[in-house]
């Protein structure tokens, strides 16, 4: 504040004012804009001696010189500029407007002191800050070059909308903004009630808004939630709105289990370049001890790199692999890459680890069964692709003790001719190299290359028919080595290398019937499939890695192969028919429903029993879509029996309801039972159902309920989240309940956690209160 003169000596009216006579002393505009180099230091009566011509420069005074870099000229735009010369005053008065380069001040009356270089501006006064930032007050007093600043009653409107307040502020070398007993909020003031506090708002002691850090400072602040005190901070900062990105310090996370014990993790971001940055994770649980971690990211030219992972010491629970509690090293890493070499080729690889089979789910409730690492090359150049990749895996399934394979190397070639570029059809190529690969005597290895060339065309006829030939051949070569024939997935000692043929051919006949009415359009198409292909022989000669189980379903009904490889094939000769009708209306709703079956020719035995097509003629399955309005959607799978027309998988997932209210529901029916004659039938059986409601523009709620009916009856998990959400604040409160079971016998027991995310300052989860039981209700829901 040294800067400005005592504030009784520059606010106009303060004391009497000495005129000269008008006509000698003042000037006056009749209107336009009047241009004042303020910002030099020069007078309006010099400024009236520099419209005079300039004097003729005497050749004994030598060359010009170069003119001095000097700041832009401050300009003044009003109506009405009287000048005092007796007082030194320029008063500018009449939608005044000051401005310097994007700097710019306005106000009813703007005064210029010429012997103390202080511009006071009073009324309505608005400053806008080359940042976009606008000032607004009723009485500031600047520096005549508009940098240094004292405002009365200061209040700051940011480029996005938030908003500060205070009793009064300066700005230091265009840079500094400093405001005392201050208030900040990025929310929106209520429109019935402007002077009603915001949902939530930062008042502090003093606030400083560094325009070089570009960082909001507060001091002594206290965080208000709908004008009620919420929580103290003696120290706080946050970029302001002009950053996208900053280093600091982020807001800590806290967590409380019975398995971990109370834990913080600090946070912080390190904005290293312009193309990486990286967030460091410490701190540590109190039932585990200290915790490393962190996160780095880092964009290239042609490409992209993310690594994650975190290091602690503690107990990994009882039943893991070592058979007991174990206190070591836990930790993960996940790695991530995307590089491109040229328009056609790019690379890449997914690595993720972790220590053992719970640390992801007890640190970071991760709950993937398998990690799948990968390594690639594609190529992609018109309808051409090739691949070539490299797998690994770490199962995480409780229980499971058989060492996953990996894979080197999975390439794979295809190819697509021009439509009518080969016998009026399109030709095609799919070609593959495999290689599976299991360390010690735990499997089989297996080398496997494959090629299968096809062939598609389609006829339309003048009566509608619409009739597709395709065709294909599969030539493939295997080689093995501690091969089982009798179990192809366990261990052997037979080293093998055969070759297989397999022509395959179809033709597929479908006559749709469509009818166009006034609101909708109706088809009913039936569809008829001959297949022709000889039958597999012993189909347990040939290794097994890519065809272990079978889905049939309506998907796949008129697939070639109904396996999901080619190491188990859909041999001999069948006929497969169905029927599709459907109503489609021009502007909403629409509902189609779809049956088929296949019928094979002669016996095979390469299908388990209970797949649906280990006899003759296959189940019906089918499926229901039902979407009548934007209100309803309805997706009804199925599986009947077809000779007892018994239900053998059925799969609904229905949503019903409007934004204020929806339902929702997902069902799944499998009976896995191989044998029909079986007393003891195997199925699976279980449900979800969530419920969501929007029941103002703020506020909603979800909730969801996972049920297991069969094999073994009871609630799995459970969750509620109640939401508040608008521009500037997003507030959760989250309650969970998991009642699976894990090796030590424990679950995860009830959790509820609230979660505030504030805009511009960032996000804050409470720690999880949470209660954790020793034997659950029902003790064979174990995680799986």
């Amino acid at each position: 504040m040294s800067q400005f003169p005592p504030r009784h000596a520059r606010r106009p009216g303060a004391s009497p004012t000495k005129r000269g006579p008008a006509t000698s002393h003042s000037l006056i505009a009749r209107s336009g804009i009047i241009a004042l180099m303020v910002a030099c230091g020069v007078a309006v009566s010099d400024l009236a001696e520099a419209q005079q011509p300039p004097a003729q420069q005497s050749p004994a005074q030598g060359a010009p010189q170069q003119p001095a870099q000097q700041d832009p000229p401050v300009l003044l735009n009003a109506d009405t500029v009287t000048f005092d010369q007796d007082l030194g005053l320029v008063t500018a008065s009449g939608n005044v407007e000051l401005s310097q380069g994007a700097r710019s001040v306005r106000a009813d009356t703007i005064t210029y002191n010429q012997k103390t270089k202080v511009v006071t501006a009073t009324g309505n006064v608005r400053l806008v800050e080359p940042s976009g930032d606008i000032l607004f007050s009723n009485y500031a007093e600047l520096t005549d070059d508009l940098k240094n600043l004292f405002v009365e009653n200061i209040r700051v409107l940011m480029t996005d909308n938030s908003r500060m307040a205070g009793t009064e502020g300066e700005r230091r070398e265009g840079r500094l903004i400093r405001m005392n007993r201050a208030v900040y909020s990025p929310c929106e003031l209520c429109k019935e009630d402007p002077t009603r506090a915001p949902v939530w708002q930062l008042r502090a002691a003093r606030v400083v808004q560094d325009n070089e850090e570009h960082e909001v400072r507060y001091r002594d602040a206290v965080m208000e939630m709908f004008g009620v005190p919420f929580f103290y901070l003696p120290y706080l900062s946050h970029p302001d709105p002009t950053v996208d990105r900053k280093s600091g310090f982020l807001t800590p996370s806290f967590r409380n289990s019975s398995e971990l014990g109370f834990g913080i993790v600090s946070h912080y971001y390190w904005d290293i370049a312009p193309d990486k940055d990286a967030t460091i994770d410490f701190g540590g649980y109190t039932q585990q001890g200290p915790y490393v971690g962190g996160q780095y990211r880092q964009r290239f030219e042609k490409g992209s790199l993310q690594l994650d992972g975190s290091l602690t010491e503690g107990e990994i629970p009882n039943g893991s692999v070592s058979g007991a509690n174990d206190r070591r090293l836990r930790g993960h890493f996940f790695s991530r890459g995307r590089f491109e070499i040229d328009d056609t080729w790019r690379w890449g690889f997914d690595v993720k680890r972790a220590s053992d089979d719970y640390y992801l789910r007890r640190f970071f409730n991760n709950r993937d069964e398998v990690l799948t690492s990968r390594g690639f090359i594609e190529g992609f150049n018109g309808r051409n692709y090739a691949v070539a990749n490299t797998y690994s895996f770490q199962d995480l399934r409780y229980g499971n003790t058989v060492p996953e394979p990996y894979v080197l190397p999975d390439a794979r070639y295809l190819a697509f001719g021009e439509p009518g570029s080969f016998l009026g059809g399109r030709w095609s190529l799919n070609s593959s190299l495999l290689g599976v690969n299991r360390i010690g005597k735990d499997g089989p290895n297996t080398r496997r290359i494959a090629v299968i060339p096809g062939w598609e065309r389609e006829f339309v006829s003048n009566a509608g028919f619409v009739t597709t030939l395709s065709g294909s051949v599969l030539v493939a070569g295997y080689s093995a080595d501690q091969f089982n024939p009798v179990e192809p997935t366990s261990p052997g000692n037979n080293s093998i290398s055969r070759l297989r043929f397999f022509p395959q051919a179809q033709a597929t006949v479908r006559y749709p019937f469509v009818r166009y009415g006034e609101s909708s359009q109706q088809l009913i198409e039936p569809i008829g499939q001959l297949t022709v292909a000889p039958n597999v022989g012993d189909h347990t000669a040939y290794p097994n890695e890519d065809s272990l189980d079978v889905e049939f379903d309506e998907v796949n009904l008129f697939m070639p192969n109904r396996f999901t490889g080619i190491d188990r094939l859909d041999g001999g000769s069948r006929f497969t028919y169905g029927l599709r009708s459907s109503i489609t209306g021009y502007k909403t709703g629409s509902a189609s429903v779809f049956l088929g079956q296949s019928i094979r020719f002669s016996k095979s035995n390469q299908f388990q029993s209970g797949s649906g097509l280990e006899d003759q003629r296959s189940d019906y399955v089918g499926r229901v879509d039902l979407r009548p309005a934007n209100w309803m959607d309805i997706n009804y799978g199925f599986r009947i029996d077809h000779d007892t027309l018994d239900p053998l998988r059925h799969s609904v997932n229905a949503a019903v309801g409007v934004p204020e209210l929806t339902l929702s529901t997902a069902y799944t029916y499998i009976d896995q039972t191989q044998s029909r004659y079986a007393i003891q039938k195997d199925i699976v059986e279980q449900a979800s159902f969530g419920l969501s409601s929007k029941f103002t523009d703020n506020w909603s709620i979800n909730l969801a309920h996972l049920q297991a009916m069969r094999p073994q009856p009871g609630a799995r998990s459970s969750a509620a989240i109640l939401r508040y959400q608008d521009e500037c604040l997003i507030f959760e409160t989250i309650a969970q309940r998991d009642y699976t079971t894990t090796a030590s016998g424990q679950t995860d027991g009830n959790t509820l956690f609230f979660r505030f995310v504030f805009k511009n300052i960032g996000e804050f989860r409470t720690p999880g209160f949470s209660s954790s039981f020793l034997g659950a209700t029902n003790s064979n829901n174990s995680a799986r």
